[in-house]
């Protein structure tokens, strides 16, 4: 399990690095990324980076309490197949 967070850690830091703006840019968004949401959620693609958005702090809150319509514009996608 710490291996699988460690890399995280990694990944995330190094993903933040090369994206350091806020990918979504929403009303009140802070514009740099601190945040990386999961746009598929954090099973089995939780290291997948291509299923990654870096976001500011404010635009992942939003993202996480309006999926519905955070999947219409593009910021995660279903889980249900």
């Amino acid at each position: 399990m710490y291996e699988t967070v460690d890399k995280y850690s990694k990944l995330r830091t190094a993903f933040l690095v090369v994206h350091p703006n806020c990918q979504a840019k929403l009303i009140g968004c802070t514009g740099k990324a601190t945040d990386v949401h999961h746009k598929v959620g954090r099973g089995e693609n939780h290291l997948k980076i291509s299923t990654w958005l870096a976001v500011c702090r404010t635009c992942h809150i939003w993202i996480t309490e309006n999926s519905k319509e955070a999947i219409e514009l593009g910021f995660s996608k279903t889980r249900i197949n």
